[in-house]
């Protein structure tokens, strides 16, 4: 709730969607969502739909005891050909016994959290704590302070790791997929902390230059009349059609157009002028 606010109070100080994805570190897809939501219904359109509400179990009591037995049995018990479980190999086991349809991986994490795994039959990340010199966890520690967030994330998670947590307890205490920790602590053995900031990218040429825009922009306040249109008043995608017939540009998406239209201060059918811009849902695909 407090991060859905701060996108609408970023976006009433005059920051684009994409500078308040940056400093939240989130999409920008979800920039507009929620400031959408603020649009239509004010305050209470940055809760979530679910708040306040019971969350319906998705298995039934039968299915539970299921899996519950399934996850506390050897899996030799079972029918399996190995002597510990993990997650993975739980999942599996479940849907081709027919028990589940499907589960996630992190849903069975969940489930699972409450029952006391014999030891046994579940074995622990066994991968020794990462060691770090002195010097390297005062940088590190430097850098989780004074750094943006994607390069303080980072430092915290080679911090963790030294201190003994496995993958998925440093996913779960920071908010990120195992894939992200994995890969920034593969990233850290082999190229140590400067491996923990991103290498800049080499910028792309730019697809319409100021004269293409500013010929968009003209082209908008232009009556479509003008250009053999039926009506008064463009549509994004009548405009659209007419720059590529025109040949002021080659193609063009929708959102691009949008996009470009609204820093020139223009807001055709399918926009939204309410001095927080580019409030449509995003296209899917």
């Amino acid at each position: 709730m407090a991060r859905h606010a701060r996108i609408v109070l970023l976006r009433y100080e005059g920051r684009s969607l994409s500078e308040i994805a940056k400093v939240l570190g989130i999409d920008r897809a979800t920039v507009r969502r929620w400031l959408l939501r603020y649009q239509t219904r004010r305050m209470r359109g940055l809760q979530h739909a679910s708040t306040g509400k019971a969350r319906k179990s998705r298995f039934g009591e039968s299915v539970q005891d299921a899996i519950a037995r399934a996850a506390m049995a050897a899996p030799l018990e079972v029918g399996e050909t190995f002597n510990h479980w993990s997650l993975r190999r739980l999942r599996a086991h479940l849907i081709r016994r027919g028990i589940v349809r499907d589960i996630s991986v992190e849903g069975l994490r969940q489930f699972l959290r409450s029952l006391p795994l014999p030891e046994p039959y579940w074995r622990r990340d066994s991968d020794p704590p990462m060691v770090l010199s002195d010097e390297v966890r005062r940088g590190l520690e430097h850098l989780a302070q004074t750094c943006k967030p994607e390069v303080a994330r980072r430092s915290l998670i080679i911090l963790a790791r030294s201190r003994g947590l496995n993958e998925a307890e440093i996913a779960t205490a920071l908010g990120v997929g195992r894939s992200c920790v994995r890969r920034w602590l593969q990233r850290y053995d082999r190229h140590g902390i400067l491996g923990l900031q991103t290498v800049k990218r080499p910028s792309h040429p730019v697809v319409f230059t100021q004269e293409v825009r500013t010929a968009i922009a003209r082209c908008g306040r232009t009556n479509p009349r003008e250009f053999g249109a039926s009506t008064d008043r463009w549509s994004l995608r009548g405009l659209r059609n007419t720059l590529v017939r025109q040949r002021i540009v080659r193609n063009i998406s929708i959102q691009h157009l949008r996009r470009i239209l609204g820093e020139a201060g223009i807001f055709l059918k399918g926009t939204v002028d309410t001095g927080v811009e580019e409030l449509r849902r995003p296209a899917i695909g």
